[in-house]
């Protein structure tokens, strides 16, 4: 019996044992798979472009300039396509952005004032539960500093010697920064401890006087560099006409411009001017000891590149040179059209009231003051709101901007690839008068907005990208239709473009099986857009290079395109736009819309109908009648408004 008992005993102590062991193993393997997942998690399961990003070898640069601006450029990432996160702090203010470029500039800094700065390399990915992710770079680059005063630029002088840019300088510092300088921005070309340098010239560049040169100075992390500094002087080739032409231009009044040279030894000069695709002859002239070409007005906005060549007697160039620039933004001579009815007043804010002007009119400014626009209507000039206009955007913001109003010709307007019967590819209601002969488009948007769409798109400019519009006032008849047309549909099979079975209803495939319905993409009745206050917008890649690729196609109304998907690009986005004042909304990532101006104004009005250009126009030419394609016009006789004009072969009306 005693044996029995110590055997039952034996068993059960080896049993209890037993237990404990494979509780303890659970438990390590439970926190084992734990820590996997979290690592995961964390890390991300699936990298677009193959991995994490990581930065090349380099330092963050902290450059002050004179004027409050301080500039930040650090290191190219590689190993993934990527985008760059910066977590910047300027006194008490915060801020967030993605920029696409290895560089980020503040403005308005103060000396004294205290910056901090951390900058991640980031790229798209997706987590292990297949979400959306932001995969972000190992390392950080960070500087933490007060803004210091009266820091020097070196003296610089360049000369042009067998295709590179030799670079001397003077000044004090432990190192020497050299940037390549472009139109709207800078690239770093390297750094020295040395008080000269050659760089190889590259398409684009402009010679010695295209670089910048600053000095540095090590700092726990950064390098702090202070102003930039030109060649004084440019040495070159010698020009076998004798001369350099030495072309310049500047500004003689509002969009007014004049080209000067010097005169060389030549036959005549010929002025050109970029058409778009190739340069056009604007002017031969004789050569003078100095010469002079007046541009005439230039339109608001707009990207003007010129050319003048010294040619000999048997037309081949002896030399030439070109300039190029942005015209100023103005509002002369754009159109508009009042969102609402509006009163044509004697002066400004005050005095007699001369009539009352229908919503959706198309007028001419022909001056600004305060809030007011200057117009004609009929045969009366008075004064409107300029709050309460619509602007015509490649009138107004024109080159900064690019232009693509689909609707009016071919409407994106479908559900994750399933085409809309009566929207899919058509001309929507309304938007009949917005494409011109010409191939260009009416976009009107409210001009307190547009001044703001003009600070983010020269906010992507500086990072060498541009805005390009898809829509922005959409007449209520448009939405309407669209809706009501749309919500028929739901129920029926989503097919793709060219007929195929998706294999569920338009319904489904939109609202992820009714997590969503369709006033999330749609508005049923009146939207923002018919207020003339928001946009569909995107960005592209100037001179060719393609639209930024986002989460879905624009104007894809599904789930697809809700703003917790966004991608990089589509955080770059919005980080211009809510930057210049504007909220988006969650169920498109192309869709912003300026809601403190139209709280600010007290804005409830919106336009049923489309708009058009027809009416009265005025340039410096004169006055003339333009007609509902965007024609003038010309060689003929019209009665408008009850009185008789005659209009010449340039369109303009006579007396």
């Amino acid at each position: 019996m005693w044996i029995t008992r110590r055997y039952r005993y034996q068993r059960r102590y080896r049993s209890r044992r037993t237990r404990v062991q494979t509780r303890r193993l659970v438990r390590a393997w439970t926190a084992g798979i734990v820590a996997g997942l979290a690592l995961l998690a964390a890390g991300g399961l699936f990298f677009l472009g193959g991995g994490r990003p990581v930065f090349e070898k380099g330092d963050l640069l902290v450059c002050v300039n004179g004027d409050g601006r301080v500039e930040f450029y650090w290191p190219e990432a590689a190993g993934a396509p990527a985008l760059y996160r910066v977590e910047f702090t300027c006194g008490t203010e915060q801020a967030t952005r993605i920029s696409p470029e290895p560089s980020f500039g503040v403005s308005d800094v103060l000396a004294g004032e205290k910056l901090e700065i951390r900058v991640w390399a980031v790229t798209d990915g997706t987590s292990i539960f297949g979400k959306p992710k932001e995969v972000k770079s190992w390392k950080c680059f960070h500087a933490r500093l007060t803004l210091p005063e009266n820091l020097e630029a070196p003296e610089v002088t360049g000369t042009l010697e067998d295709g590179a840019a030799s670079l001397r300088w003077t000044g004090e510092g432990d190192v020497y920064e050299v940037f390549r300088n472009y139109e709207a921005f800078s690239v770093f070309a390297g750094g020295t401890r040395e008080r000269e340098m050659t760089v190889p010239l590259k398409e684009g560049d402009l010679g010695p006087q295209g670089f910048t040169v600053r000095a540095g100075w090590k700092k726990w992390g950064f390098i702090l560099c202070g102003p930039a500094a030109s060649p004084a002087e440019s040495g070159g080739e010698a020009l076998p006409s004798g001369g350099k032409l030495s072309l310049t231009y500047r500004e003689t009044g509002p969009r007014l411009c004049a080209l000067e040279w010097e005169g060389v030894q030549c036959h005549h000069f010929e002025v050109q001017r970029w058409a778009g695709e190739a340069w056009q002859t604007a002017a031969r002239l004789t050569p003078e000891e100095h010469l002079r070409y007046d541009t005439g007005r230039l339109g608001s906005g707009s990207w003007n590149r010129f050319r003048v060549a010294a040619v000999n007697g048997d037309g081949a160039e002896l030399q030439a040179e070109e300039v190029s620039f942005w015209a100023a933004v103005s509002p002369l001579y754009s159109t508009v059209w009042p969102i609402q009815s509006l009163t044509l007043q004697e002066d400004p804010g005050k005095g007699a009231r001369l009539g009352s002007i229908p919503g959706g009119t198309a007028l001419c400014v022909l001056e600004e003051e305060g809030d007011w626009f200057r117009v004609r209507y009929g045969e009366e000039y008075g004064w409107v709101d300029s709050r309460f206009c619509m602007i015509n955007l490649p009138e107004y913001v024109g080159d900064h901007c690019a232009y693509d109003i689909t609707n009016s010709y071919d409407s994106l307007f479908a559900v994750h690839g399933s085409p809309i019967r009566e929207v899919t590819h058509q001309v929507l209601p309304g938007y009949e008068d917005v494409r011109l002969a010409d191939g260009t488009f009416l976009v009107p948007y409210l001009y307190p907005c547009a001044k703001k769409l003009l600070t983010a798109a020269q906010a992507a400019e500086a990072d060498g990208l541009r805005l390009k519009i898809y829509e922005a006032f959409r007449p209520q008849r448009a939405t309407r239709f669209s809706y009501d047309v749309t919500e028929k549909q739901l129920n029926d099979p989503a097919r793709t473009e060219d007929g195929g079975q998706v294999g569920m209803t338009l319904s489904r495939l939109m609202t992820d099986n009714g997590r969503f319905h369709l006033g999330s993409f749609l508005a049923r009745t009146i939207s923002t857009h018919n207020r003339g206050i928001a946009l569909d917008l995107t960005l592209e890649k100037p001179d060719g290079g393609g639209e930024l690729e986002m989460q879905s196609g624009m104007h894809d109304l599904s789930w697809y395109s809700e703003t917790y998907r966004n991608n990089l690009n589509a955080k770059l986005l919005e980080g211009y736009m809510t930057a210049a004042g504007m909220n988006g909304l969650s169920s498109e990532w192309w869709h912003f819309q300026d809601d403190s101006t139209r709280k600010a104004i007290g804005l409830n009005s919106s336009l049923e109908k489309g708009v058009s250009p027809e009416g009265w126009t005025q340039d410096d030419g004169g006055w003339r009648y333009r007609n509902a394609d965007g024609s003038f016009a010309q060689n003929t006789a019209l009665t408008i408004g009850g009185r008789a004009y005659t209009f010449d072969k340039e369109g303009y009306a006579a007396g």
